[in-house]
């Protein structure tokens, strides 16, 4: 059962029904078997491991507020995370070191007799690790309490709205809010239900369009490099449809709940900079990682090459987290080395500027700046979406070299839609461009259509929803449902 399906939207309807029918005391209990239930058929082989991950941290959590010293709570901890750590390491990087190792025995003529092994990944095992990691941390830190109500950890633990690919939420910000008791209220409601509308609008219509036209390419033995790069912009605009729709749809699930998660997107392709764009870009796993592994490495520092060198490891576990592969390493390091590159540069940047006179066409500048950081983004993105390094240095090569961006040859390369699905993703994605036009110049979009007449709101609300239902494109999993 996946957000995108009929079976989900009963099961969601029914669970809401029910939670505003029932007392505040026994809602707990409704939300946790709504939580194992829907992830038990995502995953049903590990509710067990999500089980015994709960446990594990709900007592640990307990063990580490109940030391006397910080010396022994930080040690507490760390035995903790390391648990924690080694069944995502088990789960999701055995094969991956192992077939390393063995490649590596093979070039040095070692003999080394650990075969492949067949582990399933299970779903969502990164998300709830990190939440649990974020956790035991804060308690060491004094910024949490432990919590002894296992029932309202538990769902903290595998809230289902937000289980599968976060937000990354911290445990003060979301405890707090199962223990109040949620009235039915229209505002929250109606909010949920148009995040989720606009989730299901970017998936079907934007994303899942694009997956199959991006995979012809990235898929073909012998891809033009023009395709590759028409290929690699639309694998951006996919990447960001498909991950921020499914934040929209997690945020509108829980907000009918009264509960309120993190936004996770701020439209990031539309950032200045490498650093604007980790703080527009799942901005939830940006936060985790600069409080719990950037800042800690920074600590005592006062070098600006041992910053970097705290940046670039930081964006290494980045790249790990997304994924047991070198592409994904390879991706992490090129993002730390931008964004290493980009602030010891920022003072030159800023002279050359002002030496061709460009600072004084802030607008020119902004968009230049604006231009420069998607394309390097979608550069790393060429990592990202290659199955294997050598495919992923062959693409990279085809991405920069000059023939293949010619105007002809980008007009060939959109050969790859059929004329009626390019009108379709078209008119599609500049709907979505209107919607962030607007949001831009507001605070938010759905705040500036409520007031705007009964009429023209449920007219984009009516659009949303048809244009769903005739023209919505479904079958492919979401790409951040995978880690």
């Amino acid at each position: 059962m996946t957000f995108i399906s009929i079976e989900f939207l009963l099961f969601f309807a029914g669970i809401v029904f029910t939670y505003y029918l029932i007392p505040h005391k026994w809602r707990w209990i409704l939300l946790l078997a709504a939580s194992y239930s829907f992830y038990a058929t995502l995953s049903g082989y590990f509710v067990l491991l999500l089980v015994i991950s709960t446990v594990f941290t709900y007592f640990t959590g307990i063990v580490i507020e109940k030391q006397e010293t910080k010396q022994q709570k930080k040690r507490a901890m760390l035995v903790g995370i390391c648990v924690l750590l080694f069944f995502l390491g088990w789960f999701k990087y055995f094969n991956f070191v192992n077939d390393s190792i063995r490649a590596i025995s093979t070039y040095m003529n070692w003999n080394y007799a650990i075969p492949y092994q067949e582990i399933i990944l299970p779903l969502a095992i990164s998300f709830y690790t990190f939440q649990a990691v974020s956790y035991l941390v804060d308690i060491s830190r004094g910024k949490q309490k432990a919590e002894r109500h296992y029932g309202y950890f538990s769902i903290y633990f595998a809230f289902f709205p937000q289980l599968v690919a976060g937000p990354i939420e911290r445990a003060k910000k979301l405890l707090p809010q199962f223990k109040v008791e949620q009235t039915l209220n229209y505002d929250n409601i109606s909010y949920g239900m148009k995040r989720i509308a606009w989730g299901f609008f970017k998936k079907t219509l934007i994303a899942d369009r694009l997956a199959p036209i991006v995979a012809s390419v990235y898929d073909s033995p012998d891809p033009t490099g023009s395709q590759i790069v028409l290929a690699t912009i639309l694998f951006s605009v996919q990447l960001y449809a498909d991950f921020s729709a499914l934040s929209d749809i997690a945020i509108g699930c829980a907000r009918m709940h009264g509960i309120r998660l993190t936004e996770n997107f701020k439209q990031p392709h539309f950032a200045t900079s490498i650093g604007d764009f980790w703080n527009r870009w799942h901005i939830t796993l940006s936060t985790w990682l600069r409080d719990y592994i950037f800042m800690p490495l920074c600590k005592g520092k006062k070098k600006r090459s041992e910053i970097y060198v705290a940046i670039i490891i930081t964006f290494l576990i980045s790249g790990v987290w997304h994924g047991a592969a070198w592409t994904f390493v390879l991706w992490g390091l090129i993002h730390g080395f931008y964004r290493a590159f980009g602030d010891h540069t920022k003072h030159f940047r800023g002279k050359m500027a002002t030496f061709i006179h460009l600072d004084q066409s802030p607008s020119l500048h902004k968009w230049m700046k604006i231009t420069t950081t998607f394309l390097l983004v979608c550069f790393s993105r060429v990592f990202f979406r290659s199955d294997s390094v050598t495919a992923a240095f062959e693409h990279a090569q085809q991405f920069l070299s000059p023939s293949s961006w010619s105007p002809s040859g980008i007009i060939g390369a959109f050969e790859m839609f059929s004329l009626l699905d390019l009108m379709i993703f078209s008119f599609f994605f500049i709907v979505m461009q209107l919607f962030h036009y607007i949001e831009r110049n507001n605070t938010s979009t759905w705040n500036w259509l409520s007031q705007r007449p009964a009429v023209a709101r449920f007219a984009v609300y009516v659009l949303i929803v048809v244009s769903v239902l005739v023209f919505g494109a479904t079958g492919q999993g979401f790409v951040y449902g995978g880690f």
